[in-house]
């Protein structure tokens, strides 16, 4: 299950990761620590020769690991194999940073249906849930294939809340819509409140 994941934050908070100050980086460290505890490894270490897979090894795949949070801090180059968990890593950080945020589900016909389900309620396409994710994050790591990453300036989240609250009762749009629409606009509101905050959209696997 994929998740579209929306965070009030500043851009140049999110660009002082890849390169973070010592007081940032000892932040971030102890986030990572907390968030990304890795498995306690197995004692039935006889069986992995008989194993295809080892377990262990498959979570650690996709597990941020002490390297990856040095890579990020220096704004170092990341290793293909190492993008998917970066990425992981990067959005926790993210969430954490953030003054407020939140999560929800990814599915891109119901997500075109949404985007439909406004446009007939009247809402300008300048100000499509889309646009949100329009400028690149402009940080060493580059998106995955399909993947949405981008943000929206202050400026357009606050104009994007009030379009989006002028048609948030509309008929057009179904219960189903809602449940979607408005834990995005609880973070626009946010970004509202203090105009030092834009709006960063990361879509990551639930």
């Amino acid at each position: 299950m994929q998740e579209l994941v929306s965070c009030a934050i500043s851009i140049d908070d999110v660009r002082d990761i890849f390169g973070a100050t010592p007081e940032l980086a000892d932040r971030l460290r102890a986030s990572a620590a907390a968030r990304f505890q890795r498995p306690q490894a197995s004692h039935r270490r006889w069986l992995r020769p008989l194993l295809r897979h080892d377990p262990e090894l498959e979570v650690a795949r996709d597990t941020p690991s002490a390297e990856d949070v040095s890579a990020l801090l220096a704004g170092a180059h990341i290793p293909p194999d190492r993008v998917a968990a970066s990425w992981r890593l990067l959005l926790g950080w993210v969430e954490d940073l953030a003054v407020r945020s939140a999560r929800v589900p990814w599915d891109r016909a119901a997500f075109d249906r949404l985007e439909w389900n406004l446009a007939r309620a009247g809402l300008n396409s300048d100000y499509s849930l889309r646009r949100l994710a329009d400028r690149d994050l402009g940080i060493p790591l580059h998106p995955m294939p399909d993947q949405v990453a981008g943000y929206a300036k202050h400026v357009h989240a606050v104009e994007t809340r009030d379009a989006l609250r002028a048609v948030r009762d509309h008929p057009e749009l179904e219960p189903g819509d809602r449940e979607v629409l408005d834990p995005i606009l609880s973070v626009l509101d946010a970004a509202s409140a203090d105009p030092r905050l834009d709006v960063v959209t990361i879509g990551a696997r639930a």
